[in-house]
Order: structure tokens, then C-alpha cells, then sequence
């Protein structure tokens, strides 16, 4: 176990460097939609390695419900991207990564008090399956603003934009943060959780 979740961590940091070459640096980079759609590629690597990660941790899953939930982070990490289109009003990489505001699918903040409202929510009433899925978000969302933070930093409202990170701390955070996620989730799950298969039939 622990070589495979070694395995995975390495992967993500490749997942990180490799993929910011190709979108900003490799020989197509000058076309904005290889750009755009390799950018977007790169955050469903991410969150699709998180959620893996993560995952190889819970035995309480049968292969259906883990390739639901890593489709689930998969789709999300990629998906928070679409606030660019709204508030740019436009679907040109230009415009895109030059909006003077971001949207609210990239304020850390927001996300923070939905998964919190989602984890209680399934906390008091023993609902798994949204526990589960929520974790899936805290992946998407972290791994997405981390990677975005090495250009523009992170939005904390109210207290605004943190100074970009560097390189070597992004790529270091978002192979970290899952692992951490992994342990948090193993000593705080409650124990109803800890003995529940879950099942394809009890996600919806």
C-alpha cells in the first residue's frame, strides 16, 4: 500500500510539471484552444490521481462505486473552469486568463463552507454516500485552486489574494494535500462509515 500510494504521489508531480510545460511552454502553446484544452486535461489528471490516491484507502468500496467517484473528482477538478466563461464573457483562452475578477467556483472560501455544510450535514444524519462525495470535492477544488495559485494565488474571501506560489510549492501541495486528506479521513471517519459497503445502487 504504502508503494502505491508512493507511485500515485510521484504521479501527480509528474501530472503537475508535464502538464504545465505542454499548456504553457511545448512547440503548440501558441494555439489558444490546445491551451484551454490541454489546461483543462491537466486539472482532471490532478484530481483524477487525488481521488485514486485516496480511494486505495477505503476497502469499503466495491470497483463500481470507486470508478463513480473518481469519474465524479475527475469531471469537478476540470469542470470549476467554466466560472472563466461567465465572467469573461467569452470563450477565447485570452480573454479567459485575463479577467480582471474570477469567479466564484474559484474562491477557496466558498468551497470551504459547502464541503463543511456537506460533511455535517452527513455527519448528523449518517448520509455516506454525500460524505463521500464531498471528500470528492474537497479533491477536486484543492487540487484545481493549488494549480491555479502558482499563476494568481489563492482568493480567501474576504481577505483576498494570497501572493502566487512558487513552483516547487505548488507541485509539493498538491501531491501532499491528498495524502494528508487520506489520513484525516481514516482517523475521523465515524464508525458507521468505517463497516458500510458501498454500493453502485446507494450513491443516488
Amino acid at each position: 500500500m504504502k508503494l502505491l500510494k508512493a507511485f500515485l504521489t510521484l504521479n501527480i508531480c509528474m501530472a503537475a510539471y508535464l502538464g504545465d510545460y505542454l499548456v504553457f511552454k511545448s512547440r503548440f502553446s501558441d494555439s489558444q484552444v490546445f491551451r484551454a484544452l490541454t489546461d483543462s486535461a491537466v486539472h482532471a489528471s490532478l484530481g483524477c490521481l487525488s481521488s485514486i490516491l485516496f480511494l486505495s484507502q477505503e476497502i469499503s468500496f466495491n470497483n463500481t462505486a470507486c470508478i463513480f467517484h473518481i469519474g465524479f473528482c475527475t469531471l469537478l477538478s476540470s469542470f470549476i473552469d467554466v466560472d472563466h466563461v461567465f465572467v469573461a464573457k467569452s470563450i477565447y483562452w485570452k480573454d479567459l486568463t485575463n479577467n480582471k475578477y474570477r469567479g466564484i467556483f474559484h474562491c477557496t472560501t466558498f468551497w470551504l463552507i459547502i464541503t463543511s455544510i456537506l460533511l455535517t450535514y452527513s455527519y448528523i444524519y449518517k448520509k455516506i454516500n454525500i460524505y463521500m462525495l464531498t471528500w470528492m470535492i474537497i479533491l477536486a477544488y484543492t487540487s484545481h485552486h493549488i494549480r491555479d495559485a502558482n499563476r494568481r494565488g489563492l482568493w480567501v474571501y474576504p481577505f483576498g489574494h494570497t501572493p502566487p506560489f512558487s513552483k516547487s510549492l505548488y507541485i509539493f501541495l498538491v501531491a501532499i494535500l491528498p495524502n494528508i486528506l487520506t489520513v484525516v479521513n481514516v482517523y475521523l471517519k465515524p464508525d458507521i462509515y468505517r463497516h458500510t459497503i458501498i454500493n453502485y445502487n446507494n450513491i443516488v
